[in-house]
């Protein structure tokens, strides 16, 4: 089949077959309608259907869903030989996009030579204009729309679904949508892996979760797990030696372990696109990526820039689709006071890239609050909040079970002085922020991890 935007059709369905992993990419892009071609809509469809259905999507596949479409296995064949090579997918979804717009054009103005009604010769043409403003990608609220649905998402008997942490202070404070991009930064050894864990099994109560460890072995991440919701000694686990005492208590949490929809993924080599992709096909609603700086960029260049544009492509991720992400972040080497007090992290602390802090709705930076001492306290510092308040949360950690608690007391340093001392404190040697900071809260939570009920 050939004629003028039957080559653009053709491009985008063999740059699929030929490379499968791009269907992350395109799916976003083309609508089914996109196509002209009843025949190329269909094939479409059918390659749709197998990557939603969490399929692979080859040509084999392709051709078995299609098996009742006579010669479809000569037309997989001329798509994918007409089509010179994958890497111009963009270029053909872009004369695709224009090619529809064209069409659906062509139509309009067919009616508009029949049509007697001056009405209906207006509706055709704010269609029209429609196919203009969706081909540039833009959207628009009215005044009165935007009253509308303010007044129909806070009226009365109206209570926002927002995302929980597991953690009551960090619950009442941070308003976690779908689509927000939340970075979750920490030194070495500060414990970001485990409490990201302890996050991502609190939601997969409610939420289909996917995470993607680019570090850490799954079989690592199921021991800490394990560790920390049956409460059983990771030396016990690392040593293969549990008792019955821990068989016990594993027994008595697996049924809810299994219930969470929670998928550990090794994502060693994976792209924003690879990640993307794999989580549209198992609709995730949140992803954790563990961590930003090992993501593979798709272009050259130095690591602030490979950084930069992982960045930006997993801001685009999260708004695009309405998933949550929440990506794990090392940070810059701790510095140092003269008197070689070290200081505490800044949302510039964030390794290689600032724009890491400017695409993230909400940063939490996990650090100990005594550096030298072993079991010092962890600091959950929220450093950026775009909806609320920032504020830090002091932890208690256990390394043997892998479990955080919210600490029953304040610092003893910052307890002692008096109201407007702990202010000076706080001016001097906390990082500053441009919002609003909350007292810290010295009342003791009780909580498990995570299967006690801490949601608001």
């Amino acid at each position: 089949m050939t004629g003028v935007g039957y080559e653009a059709q053709v491009g985008v369905l063999g740059s699929i077959l030929l490379e499968p992993g791009l269907v992350g990419q395109v799916l976003p892009q083309v609508r089914a309608e996109d196509f002209t071609s009843p025949v190329y809509r269909t094939i479409y469809q059918a390659i749709t259907g197998l990557f939603l259905e969490g399929k692979a999507v080859d040509p084999v596949l392709v051709r078995e869903r299609l098996s009742g479409i006579g010669a479809i296995g000569e037309t997989l064949y001329q798509i994918m030989t007409l089509t010179p090579t994958a890497a111009n997918v963009e270029e053909y979804i872009t004369e695709l996009k224009k090619q529809a717009a064209l069409s659906a054009l062509r139509e309009i103005g067919q009616r508009l030579e029949t049509v007697l009604v001056l009405e209906e010769a207006q509706e055709l043409v704010d269609r029209a204009n429609g196919v203009f403003s969706a081909r540039s990608g833009v959207e628009r609220l009215s005044a009165r729309q935007l009253v509308e649905d303010f007044m129909d998402r806070h009226g009365e008997g109206r209570h926002p679904d927002y995302l929980t942490w597991s953690l009551p202070k960090l619950d009442d404070r941070m308003y976690t949508e779908p689509g927000d991009l939340v970075l979750l930064g920490g030194y070495p050894s500060a414990g970001k892996t485990a409490l990201a864990l302890r996050f991502a099994w609190h939601m997969a109560r409610k939420l289909r979760v996917g995470f993607y460890s680019l570090e850490t072995k799954a079989s690592k991440l199921g021991d800490r797990s394990v560790a920390a919701i049956a409460g059983i000694d990771m030396g016990a686990i690392k040593r293969s030696a549990l008792s019955d005492a821990d068989w016990t208590k594993l027994a008595d949490q697996a049924e809810s372990m299994a219930g969470c929809t929670l998928d550990l993924i090794p994502a060693g080599g994976m792209t924003v696109q690879d990640i993307q992709a794999d989580a549209l096909a198992h609709r995730y609603q949140v992803i954790y990526l563990d961590y930003v700086q090992l993501v593979k960029g798709h272009k050259a260049g130095n690591r602030t820039e490979i950084v930069t544009g992982i960045s930006i492509e997993l801001h685009q991720l999260a708004q695009t689709h309405g998933i949550t992400v929440v990506a794990l972040s090392q940070l810059s080497r701790a510095k140092t006071t003269t008197g070689g007090e070290e200081v505490a992290p800044t949302m510039s602390s964030l390794r290689e890239s600032g724009q890491l802090e400017q695409d993230a709705d909400a940063i939490l930076l996990l650090y100990k609050e005594n550096p030298d001492k072993l079991n010092s306290r962890r600091v959950l510092y929220m450093a950026k909040n775009k909806e609320g308040e920032i504020g830090k949360i002091y932890l208690d950690f256990d390394g043997r079970t892998q479990t955080f608690q919210e600490s029953d007391s304040t610092s003893e340093v910052v307890s002692a002085l008096s109201a407007e001392g702990r202010k000076a404190k706080r001016r001097m040697r906390e990082p500053k922020g441009q919002q609003m900071s909350w007292e810290e809260l010295p009342d003791k939570w009780d909580s498990g991890f995570p299967f006690e009920d801490t949601d608001r």
